[in-house]
């Protein structure tokens, strides 16, 4: 039977020459802090699922350090693992297997690496340099030379990024929430879909420093405030307006002289974010005075403007020109200013409770006072939670039963030629109160890159619900150079499906399959692709048929030829296919007699994927006459803005008309 898986104060001198090697460490300026990161980057709304939430943490930074004496490589994590899912490069073009590369115990923070490991590791030796060996002066605590400086990406190519499973925890204490009467304007205009304007004043922090989009190289993940626009106009789907005026090496005193250049934003928000710089000496009595003065002069201008209050990260607590002691003293002053219309976001909690756990290099962009690309995340996570409320679950409640979690493959998924991979590919249940039998594989996009299971995943699952239809999230594999083993999952999905229809309470008739995008592809595929099942398999699940009974398949990618989705091309067939295996993934070219009804809904003026990829399967599937139907939607572009407005209503409403005249649900 298929289980569920179990779910002082010091005096303050030469700040002028502090602040400038502080702002020398940046090296950049306020065209930096205001370039959009490069096009590789794609939002990816489980990467700001906040840490302290959920059961999940997805790409943590870790630096694997040798013991000198021990001959241990070895990191820790900040929870207890429960399964580690994936190991990959800060890059993310690089994955790791277990045995091979590392070793982990269920129940510990330690991943070990064994001799011949792939991945990168440092003697404790190599992250100190000489005295007077670097352009900037950073001595170590102990006298013993000077912490190792990483400008761009030195430390993002020496970190390792993990994505694992663990038990619940309660963080609540240090962690924020989200209270709507505490930023009432902003989150007002947010929820009205109004443009909204934040102004974000810090210093090299707020400009992006270290972040892999700032510095050029992948993953081109934006900065914080990049992550919190992109977040903000996802859920409230309305533009944000952000003005960056932020300037590395500067502190609270200069801030005060930028009162004019805030107010000339016209901001609803301004987001205050200093205390690194300030942390060379500068009392928390006169933080907090220049603070609330900077509060006050910008209320005298704009009266509706609401505030921010970031408490920053920990410095690296061995770099000599940090007094560490004022971080909390800096944190308890800014939380005295929070009232209505103030709110605070707490980074230094955070970071105290990960230095428990964690050293600074794993969590460092420069080794000693910007975040890395995890850090950027954990910024744009606690702003993203003050000005964002947790999902509505009354409402789903009423459709939806709790989801369950299940294991497509049992760990052992097959790659091809009867080899396999432990390899934990999930699938989510979400079955409604009221089903009415009908079933959808869901299969989200992500250009075979990374499974976008938000948006296309979960959230379609919801809505499904809604309608009586049971939803099926398919976290599916990555090709990585195995262009077959997506659709096996696929295959391996719908088939389960029908195993388990009486458990799950589905008709084996009436199980379709959906995709988006890339995850399109893969419906498509699925569609054109399949087989009866072998009746003499001794897993019942294999004596299923894959050949699902319809298909919807929004903006997809369909063909491999001159109009496809260059990457998900390159991801699945590498750089250089074969003939025969454009023309075997050109879902177009492989429509017959037994290929199900299918769905299309695809915008006329997607540029990323050209709607010539429906047309050409949807002439397909009319010459062989099979009931099909293509909705061209006359704007929304990939994505379909973001998955609301008229255009998406519109695919979501047909679909289910169309699936209702079918036979397939009753009549909407």
């Amino acid at each position: 039977m298929l289980k569920p898986i179990s779910t002082a104060h010091r005096p303050f001198v030469s700040l002028t020459l502090v602040f400038s090697l502080l702002g020398l460490l940046c090296l950049t300026s306020l065209t930096h802090a205001e370039e959009p990161a490069p096009r590789q980057w794609q939002f990816s709304e489980e990467l700001l699922e906040p840490v302290w939430k959920g059961d999940t943490v997805r790409g943590e930074s870790v630096l694997f350090i040798r013991d000198l004496r021990t001959g241990q490589t070895k990191a820790s994590l900040l929870f207890p693992a429960q399964k580690v899912l994936t190991l990959t490069n800060s890059a993310g073009d690089i994955t790791y297997e277990e045995g091979r590369d590392y070793h982990w115990k269920p129940g510990s923070r330690e991943i070990t690496l064994p001799e011949n490991t792939r991945i990168v590791w440092k003697f404790p030796t190599q992250m100190r340099r000489p005295a007077n060996s670097q352009r900037h002066k950073l001595t170590h605590r102990d006298g013993h030379g000077e912490i190792f400086f990483g400008g761009q990406l030195e430390y993002h190519d020496l970190q390792t990024c993990i994505t694992y499973t663990h038990a619940p925890v309660d963080w609540s204490e240090i962690t924020p929430v989200f209270d709507p009467k505490v930023l009432p304007r902003t989150i007002k205009k947010l929820q009205k879909h109004d443009t909204t304007s934040i102004v974000l004043l810090g210093d090299s922090i707020s400009t992006g420093c270290n972040a892999s989009g700032w510095a050029g190289g992948a993953p081109f993940q934006p900065a914080f405030f990049g992550l919190l626009q992109e977040n903000l106009q996802h859920h409230y789907q309305n533009r944000i307006a952000l003005t960056n005026l932020s300037v590395g090496g500067k502190d609270t005193k200069w801030a005060l002289t930028q009162v004019d250049e805030v107010v000339k934003a016209d901001p609803d928000l301004v987001i205050i974010a200093f205390g690194m710089n300030d942390s060379a000496g500068r009392s928390a009595e006169e933080f907090k005075a220049n603070t609330k003065a900077l509060i006050e002069q910008i209320q005298k201008k704009q009266p509706r403007a609401e505030f921010i209050l970031v408490a920053p990260m920990l410095g690296n607590r061995d770099w000599i020109r940090l007094k560490h002691e004022l971080f909390p003293q800096y944190r308890d002053a800014l939380a005295e200013l929070t009232k209505r219309g103030v709110a605070l976001a707490d980074m230094t909690s955070l970071w105290t409770e990960f230095f428990k756990h964690k050293q600074d290099w794993d969590l460092t962009g420069n080794g000693v006072n910007h975040p890395n690309d995890f850090g950027h995340r954990v910024y744009a996570q606690v702003l993203s939670t003050l000005l964002i409320p947790e999902d509505e679950t009354n409402a789903a409640s009423e459709t939806s039963l709790p989801p369950e979690v299940f294991s497509l493959w049992d760990g052992k998924a097959p790659v091809g030629d009867d080899q396999f991979e432990e390899a934990d590919v999930k699938l989510t249940l979400h079955r409604p109160v009221k089903p009415n039998g009908a079933a959808i594989v869901i299969c989200p996009g992500g250009g075979y890159q990374r499974v976008v299971t938000g948006g296309e995943g979960h959230g379609i699952a919801a809505w499904l619900n809604r309608h009586g239809v049971t939803g099926i999230v398919l976290e599916y594999r990555m090709p990585h150079g195995r262009t077959f083993v997506p659709l096996m999952d696929a295959q391996r999905a719908i088939r389960m499906a029908r195993a388990h229809a009486k458990d799950w309470g589905i008709d084996p008739a009436k199980v379709g399959i959906m995709g988006f995008s890339a995850g399109g592809h893969l419906a498509s595929t699925a569609a054109t692709h399949f087989d009866t099942g072998d009746s003499q398999a001794q897993d019942p699940i294999d004596r299923q048929s894959s050949r699902p009974d319809f298909a919807i398949l929004v903006y997809p990618v369909v063909t491999m030829g001159e109009t496809t989705h260059g990457g998900s091309k390159k991801n699945l067939l590498g750089p250089e296919p074969t003939a025969e295996m454009i023309e075997l993934f050109s879902n177009e070219k492989q429509v017959t007699d037994q290929t199900p009804p299918i769905f299309l809904a695809h915008a006329v003026d997607d540029k990323p994927v050209p709607i010539k990829n429906s047309q050409a399967l949807y002439a397909a599937l009319q010459e062989k006459q099979i009931p099909s139907k293509l909705l061209e939607l006359p704007d929304g572009g990939h994505g379909l803005n973001g998955y609301k407005g008229p255009s998406w209503d519109a695919w979501q409403k047909q679909s289910l008309e169309w699936l209702a005249e079918l036979k397939f649900i009753p009549q909407q």
